[in-house]
């Protein structure tokens, strides 16, 4: 940037108007400021001029002296502007100077909290979407988060402990609900109507389709199959004890339910194949009892050969024992295994059609085996993230009212929330990296 100024002795000529040249004139008062305080600088007023002849538009040029020849900068007194600045300056100098250094400790204090890095050798957690607990994992870490050292494990195994006298304790619940129901089978066989005076009962799917004897054998080797993949979930789970005993106390809940359900209301058989043992003119506890024993060595299948007693009806125990399959399923195995989610989902539905297939049970009976398989399977998981509150009146959950509600509480006192998707090897040999990977 050139800036020209004129000799003393020369009058100076009137100044061509210039258009957009403002914005540099005033750069060049700053500029001036800046370099030359010492000199006083005028800028010399501009006499009117007629106005210019029409031309194309004028452009803003970089070099002042072609642009602005006939502007005159005499000079504009900064000295005492640039004195009050000085004064500003050195009072706040003063003022810092003043000031006590800060010692080592308050500097340490002032440090913000930083993210520690992460090596990239270093294992990386395995963390699922579906994992219910990996937000609070002590082991999770993001930039810009803050850092507390956790001892690594202490914090899960305090808060999922394994607790094996409950997972127990809720095993003979279950098997006292099994031989409850079993009992009631036995007796309700001795009520069970005259297949040769009462003919089964109306039923809209039924009554549409042709009994098929082998559909209620399909449905028992699916049974089958949907109850291993559900115990080698289980098995494999991490907190294989904990999901044990839930699943044995609900399980336990619906065999007790179900003897309840088709005691108080006998209804006749409804296929007219079926083969059903003979009835006993005289009743007595050991007959109950041994035939009791005789079922549950069947397991409560026909293609054993041992379930030749009639009258177990409302509500199915096949529906049941597929749509809780499939539940532990989807709720306690990864999302990765999608497929086998949808596998499972479409075995239930498919044993529970070659049920009504075989006329092995009414619509009804399939309909509400499903409400309350899925409803208590889903009250009990919705108990598990429900803070806990005791009081009277309007101060606790209705739901604490339920008669078994006791005994969850003492089964879930120290878990009380839904556990993480992990899985590990059961046995402590051999090893395996296939279960973290899940994980």
């Amino acid at each position: 940037m050139t800036i020209s100024a004129r000799s003393p002795d020369k009058e100076p000529s009137p100044p061509k108007q210039i258009n957009f040249a403002e914005p540099l004139v005033e750069s060049v008062r700053v500029y001036l400021a800046n370099e030359l305080p010492a000199k006083q600088l005028a800028l010399v007023p501009r006499a009117p001029s007629p106005p210019p002849p029409p031309s194309p538009p004028p452009h803003c040029h970089v070099d002042i002296v072609t642009s602005t020849a006939r502007e005159e900068i005499k000079g504009i007194n900064f000295e005492a502007r640039l004195k009050r600045n000085d004064l500003n300056n050195n009072a706040s100098r003063s003022q810092s100077d003043r000031r006590e250094m800060p010692n080592q400790a308050e500097l340490m204090q002032r440090q913000p909290l930083l993210a520690r890095a992460v090596k990239t050798d270093a294992p990386q957690p395995t963390t699922d979407e579906s994992d219910p607990d990996q937000d609070h994992s002590p082991q999770r870490a993001h930039a810009g988060d803050f850092m507390v050292e956790i001892p690594p494990g202490s914090v899960r195994e305090e808060r999922y402990p394994k607790e094996i006298w409950k997972t127990i304790l809720s095993f003979f619940f279950l098997f006292l609900c099994v031989c409850v129901n079993m009992m009631s089978l036995s007796l309700v066989h001795e009520r069970l109507p005259d297949r040769n005076t009462t003919p089964p009962l109306n039923d809209i799917v039924l009554d549409n389709i042709e009994a098929r004897d082998w559909g209620l054998a399909v449905s028992e080797y699916m049974i089958m199959i949907s109850t291993t993949v559900a115990m080698l979930v289980v098995i494999f789970h991490k907190h294989r004890f904990i999901v044990a005993r839930r699943l044995f106390f609900i399980i336990g809940l619906l065999y007790l339910y179900r003897s309840v359900t088709m005691f108080v209301t006998v209804l006749p058989v409804s296929s007219t194949t079926y083969y059903c043992s003979p009835k006993s003119n005289n009743t007595t506890p050991l007959l109950v009892i041994r035939r009791m024993f005789y079922l549950i060595s069947g397991f409560g299948l026909s293609i054993n050969g041992k379930h030749t007693y009639c009258g177990d009806y409302i509500y199915s125990g096949h529906t049941m024992v597929l749509v809780l399959s499939y539940l532990i399923v989807a709720e306690y195995s990864p999302k990765k295994l999608w497929l086998v989610h949808w596998t499972m989902w479409g075995s239930a539905l498919l044993g529970v059609s070659f049920v009504l297939l075989a006329h092995g049970h009414y619509t009804v009976d399939v309909v509400i085996a499903y409400y309350i398989t899925t409803r208590l399977f889903w009250t009990f998981h919705s108990l598990l993230v429900t803070p806990h509150r005791t009081g009277n009146g309007y101060n606790h959950y209705m739901i604490q009212r339920e008669w078994w509600y006791w005994l969850f509480t003492y089964l879930e006192c120290n878990v009380r929330r839904p556990v993480p998707r992990r899985y590990d090897w059961p046995l402590p040999w051999p090893r395996t990296k296939l279960f973290s990977r899940l994980s």
